[in-house]
């Protein structure tokens, strides 16, 4: 499992592709890309396109071109960062924010895959990669900065919610720097500010004071509990959220709820 951030700093859980996810989803991509090369020869030997060895050569290449560079770039633009493996996998390439890939990402992958493929020993590359890095990224990957992950529309994602700093605190919110406040710590403080009236009053109390403390001994932030807790609370997830993201401008609902 891993987390990608969106926009507004919510941390949606995903699980990663393997190798072997990934070697199965490259095999029948691989497959699809040798019938493209060997039915576009068929065609042209069919018409008589290709008359001699130097044609044939040059056939063969452009269509070798094709399936290895076309094919993955347009499905990954068109198809939200899948292939006709990764779709049959369950799998799909999302930028490191978990947005959809744009037509730059699909060609650094596609140009990151040639390294990975063609680089001898012809695959290793890519699996070695895939094995050494966090977050199992290959070349191509790593080149375009996305992850491929179990197909997020197959799961429930959360909901994202923008943190409104309590009015009249603005000028003490502006005091706290969240910098090195962890993802872990963020996704903890919104979980407990989300869903704080399931408990009862001395619970919510205690949990927020012990959040509280915890968050502000890790920031070096002079929380007393003069403050109440889950207003701090509220300053500190209001700001990491416009420290990541300072130009994203939240809907109108968002900013009300």
């Amino acid at each position: 499992m891993d987390g990608i951030i969106t926009p507004e700093a919510v941390v949606l859980e995903v699980e990663t592709a393997g190798v072997s996810s990934r070697m199965f989803a490259g095999l029948l991509d691989l497959l699809i890309q040798m019938g493209i090369v060997i039915f576009g020869l068929m065609v042209l030997g069919a018409t008589q396109v290709v008359g001699s060895d130097s044609s044939l050569r040059t056939a063969s290449a452009v269509l070798i071109t094709i399936a290895l560079m076309v094919y993955p770039v347009v499905l990954e633009t068109l198809w939200r960062g899948r292939t006709i493996g990764k779709r049959a996998l369950g799998l799909r390439a999302v930028t490191l924010e978990g947005a959809p890939l744009r037509l730059r990402h699909a060609t650094l992958r596609m140009m990151g895959g040639l390294v990975d493929r063609l680089l001898p020993p012809i695959g290793v590359t890519g699996t070695l990669m895939v094995l050494g890095t966090r977050r199992h990224q290959r070349v191509g990957d790593l080149l375009a900065g996305t992850i491929v992950v179990r197909d997020p529309d197959r799961t429930a994602l959360p909901q994202a919610v923008w943190f409104p700093v309590p009015q009249g605190m603005e000028q003490y919110a502006a005091s706290i720097d969240p910098t090195s406040m962890t993802d872990e710590q963020y996704t903890v403080i919104r979980s407990f500010l989300m869903r704080n009236r399931e408990l009862s009053a001395d619970a919510r109390y205690a949990v927020a004071a012990d959040l509280a403390e915890r968050v502000a001994r890790r920031i070096r932030h002079d929380w007393t509990p003069a403050v109440h807790p889950e207003a701090f609370l509220l300053c500190v997830v209001a700001r990491y959220q416009r420290r990541n993201f300072p130009t994203y401008q939240p809907p109108a609902w968002s900013a009300r709820n």
